[in-house]
């Protein structure tokens, strides 16, 4: 579960990364700072719907749905949920598209080789990672709800760092790592 939840923070931190380095990030006040025990509760909410996420998403739609309907179309059923279910948190340009659909093949290959526990790990460490850097989670709409200790935005996308080039990139080379990684075992 560990090596889960590490890969999913340092996969964000990736993104932080050339989000820092391409100077498109602002960072702003916090308007009301986090007690400690709203540190801790939104942390262990974001654990939580990261693993209802993964149990509903991977665990039932490709363990259970390809045993009806075959592993592949599973795994296109569940990303295309996935990523439908993200629409509530803000607008889904094609930057989101895409990179709802690359993290959804990425979490269904660590479900399928690693388990439900290690997916959603995973989920819950770049989730995390997102938060507690200041980011929104899946859309500026969710800040209202999930208070973060920091404010960062890239201007002009509303939807955050999800829908943003650099995720694109560091979600591609993790997909390409796995699908090589795993290619002789499908």
């Amino acid at each position: 579960m560990s090596i889960g939840l590490a890969g999913g923070f340092f996969a964000f931190l990736l993104v932080a990364g050339l989000l820092h380095i391409t100077r498109r990030v602002e960072r702003r006040p916090v308007e009301k700072p986090l007690a400690g025990r709203t540190f801790l509760g939104v942390s262990a909410l974001l654990l939580v719907l990261a693993f209802v996420e993964e149990a509903i998403f991977r665990w039932f739609l490709i363990g259970w749905l390809s045993r009806w309907i075959g592993l592949v179309p599973a795994f296109i059923v569940s990303a295309i949920f996935f990523t439908a279910s993200h629409r509530s948190n803000g607008p889904l340009n094609f930057g989101a598209i895409i990179n709802l659909l690359l993290v959804s093949f990425i979490l269904g290959l660590v479900f399928l080789h690693w388990g439900i526990w290690v997916a959603s790990a995973a989920h819950a460490g770049w989730n995390l990672a997102e938060w507690g850097l200041g980011y929104t989670v899946s859309g500026e709409k969710t800040r209202r709800v999930i208070p973060s200790p920091a404010v960062r935005i890239i201007p002009g996308e509303p939807y955050g760092p999800e829908a943003d080039w650099t995720a694109t990139v560091v979600l591609a080379g993790i997909l390409g790592v796995l699908l090589w990684i795993y290619h002789p075992h499908f």
